[in-house]
């Protein structure tokens, strides 16, 4: 982000932003909530796993087909001849998926988070190598596609490296009802969440063009640079150990408020930092060109403090077997939250930013209210829990806050004041973690134990309270 945003527009950076919005569309149906089976199933055997390949497999063909057919057709809607050929390149991945998709999901079930961390790493650096190559060669924003598709390419390499497994290659059809049935579900809840992330991206590059779309996105990557540096880790372990242990006969109560716990402590503070911190963070990673993202940084930051439940209430309701009910819930809060969206892109793209203000706690109120259903808890419990998060935000930024108040110009803050503030924060959030004894902190003992056993050489397994 930090090379192509001083290498690209935001016009050529929203150009791929619609583009690929498009493609994730088609491959939410693709999948069909397929990988979800394969981890959840209680009962998965080999010839339940070749039908789920075979989907998959069939799913992809007919799908990218239809968006290679497609593409002229959005295209035209947004009046870019170019964004035709991105769509067609896209398709490439489709025909990868069956390899990956699969595969990756079983090593999930396997609790095989090693195996799929170094293929991820591995496709992460293949796609910024091969993006940041071809844009320096004047390729332009359709070196995004072609990036992703090299980082789709080496994910099924690994994939099949990691879990050589060819048997569930073979076509079969056998229980595919139960595999559609679940699918069917799955997929609805998928294609809801899409919409209602994409959907800002789509009605801004028709109503205030492509570089309006450049300067949301990026703003909402700055603003969500905790969920990508953190959750996008934890995400693929949270549905296959809430799975496991939901298979146990295990309450999911205990886990659901630990892991929001969790959550906000890591996520507040790091978007309290964000917030006070946008100016230098815009200019380090994005550039000059980028600086009308800065307010919207500071408005779109604080609205994401709400939506930290969303993280888990998907694989909460997967595990314990309620996706209808929460096909229902984004159902529900679908057509307000657009509606929203859409009044608010009429107007500004500051308005559609503080809409997330609105359209944020109405979609975590919808989802806690039927999570709390079927994995009751008590909301003087989860209030209080939240409390020694807001206590950890509160200490993480009391010095970088008088660290910005000290100087007169926020805009060009010095490395040594950054790096005061950044130290700072660190020793805030760690004291508050230990003196508020924060469910963090036995996870911060424990990794302490391992360094140390590292350190002596010895392998002695996580322990977790």
């Amino acid at each position: 982000m930090a090379v192509l945003s001083r290498i690209l527009t935001p016009a050529e950076i929203g150009l791929f932003i619609v583009s690929s919005t498009f493609v994730v569309l088609v491959e939410a149906l693709r999948d069909f909530g397929i990988g979800a089976f394969l981890i959840s199933e209680t009962g998965l055997t080999q010839r339940l796993t070749r039908t789920a390949v075979t989907l998959i497999a069939s799913f992809s063909l007919l799908l990218g087909g239809a968006l290679f057919v497609g593409a002229p057709t959005v295209a035209g809607f947004y009046g870019d001849p170019a964004m035709t050929d991105m769509i067609r390149v896209a398709t490439v991945g489709f025909l990868l998926a069956p390899i990956s998709a699969p595969l990756l999901a079983l090593l999930r079930r396997d609790m095989q988070f090693g195996k799929v961390a170094s293929i991820n790493i591995c496709a992460g650096l293949g796609n910024g190598a091969a993006t940041i190559a071809l844009a320096l060669a004047g390729v332009g924003p359709l070196s995004l596609v072609i990036g992703s598709v090299t980082s789709a390419g080496i994910t099924a390499v690994g994939a099949a490296f990691f879990r050589p497994d060819i048997a569930i290659f073979r076509p079969g059809l056998h229980g595919w009802r139960r595999v559609l049935a679940f699918g069917s579900w799955s997929s609805v809840v998928t294609m809801l969440g899409l919409i209602l992330d994409a959907f800002p991206r789509l009605i801004l590059g028709r109503i205030l063009g492509l570089g309006a779309v450049g300067l949301f996105a990026r703003t909402v990557s700055i603003a969500q640079l905790p969920d990508r540096l953190i959750f996008s880790a934890v995400q693929p372990v949270l549905l296959p150990a809430l799975a496991d242990h939901a298979r146990a006969n295990g309450t999911l109560s205990a886990p659901f408020l630990r892991g929001l716990s969790y959550i906000s402590g890591l996520q507040w503070p790091a978007l309290a930092m964000i917030t006070l911190f946008a100016d230098p963070i815009v200019r380090l990673l994005l550039g000059d060109q980028w600086l009308d993202v800065v307010p919207l940084v500071r408005i779109v930051a604080p609205a994401l403090f709400c939506v930290f439940p969303i993280y888990m209430c998907y694989p909460t309701l997967v595990a314990c077997g309620r996706l209808p009910q929460m096909a229902t819930a984004m159902a529900i809060l679908l057509i307000p939250s657009c509606a929203i969206m859409l009044a608010a892109s009429t107007i500004s793209l500051q308005a559609m930013a503080a809409s997330l203000f609105v359209t944020g706690p109405l979609q975590v109120a919808i989802l806690l209210t039927t999570v709390r259903r079927y994995v009751p808890f008590e909301w003087g419990d989860l209030a209080a829990r939240m409390m020694h998060s807001a206590g950890i935000t509160i200490t993480t930024i009391a010095m970088p806050a008088a660290v910005l108040l000290s100087e007169e110009s926020w805009s060009n803050l010095g490395a040594g004041s950054l790096l005061v503030a950044g130290i700072g924060a660190g020793i805030g959030w760690a004291c508050a973690v230990h003196f508020l004894d924060h469910p963090l902190k036995s996870e911060l003992t424990a990794l302490s134990s391992v360094m140390q056993s590292s350190r002596h050489g010895r392998r002695e397994p996580l322990m977790r309270s």
